[in-house]
């Protein structure tokens, strides 16, 4: 059964939830299923120290749910926002403005999909072996809802007349993106380091 975003996705009689938002739900597919890996471990811990760690790694996964869950929503709002100000033909300041929403709500996505990586490396290190896998599709998620916010960043990126601005938000978003690609790989080397020890 499809959940409610997934059918407001697949309704082509609105614009929105687009692209932007459909990226943003794959980091929270991903943080779901690594919730519930945590929760696993969670669940069969009796030292207090462990469980209070283990308690502690749910508490930042869910929070960067929330935060994700959040994009995902605003992400549409700051497209209509943009179409709404170009259609009624606003002055350049204000659409500037509204693209600069349109450019930071993906970038923002990129960002906690890219936090979410460090809590896989802390998962991965002390998860139970037949769990390592799921933490490899917990990765292949984020870096799609990483991989979506970049493009659609990169695409309203080409809608800014200012090239100063332009610019600035051309290093922002090739950093983020280059800062995602690097924790990405020390996840997965995390994971990959506790498959070759088994």
């Amino acid at each position: 059964m499809k959940d409610d975003f997934v059918t407001a996705l697949s309704n082509s009689a609105r614009p929105v939830p687009g692209g932007g938002s459909a990226a943003a739900h794959a980091g929270c597919v991903g943080l779901s299923l690594l919730k519930k890996i945590v929760g696993i471990e969670m669940n069969r811990r009796q030292d207090v120290s462990e469980l209070l760690s283990w308690r502690d790694l749910m508490d930042q996964v869910s929070t960067l749910d929330e935060s994700l869950t959040r994009l995902r929503d605003e992400d549409g709002k700051t497209y209509m926002r943009l179409a709404e100000v170009k259609a009624e033909g606003n002055s350049k300041t204000k659409i500037a403005s509204a693209l600069r929403h349109a450019i930071d709500c993906p970038l923002g996505i990129m960002k906690q999909a890219c936090r979410a990586f460090n809590c896989v490396s802390q998962t991965a290190k002390h998860c139970k072996r037949h769990l390592l896998s799921d933490l490899q599709v917990v990765c292949e998620l984020l870096v799609s809802a990483i991989r979506g916010a970049y493009h659609i960043s990169r695409s309203n990126l080409t809608l800014i007349a200012d090239q100063t601005l332009k610019d600035d938000y051309q290093k922002k978003i090739e950093g983020s993106y280059e800062r995602c690609c690097e924790a990405l790989k020390l996840a997965e080397s995390s994971i990959l380091l506790r498959i070759s020890k088994t």
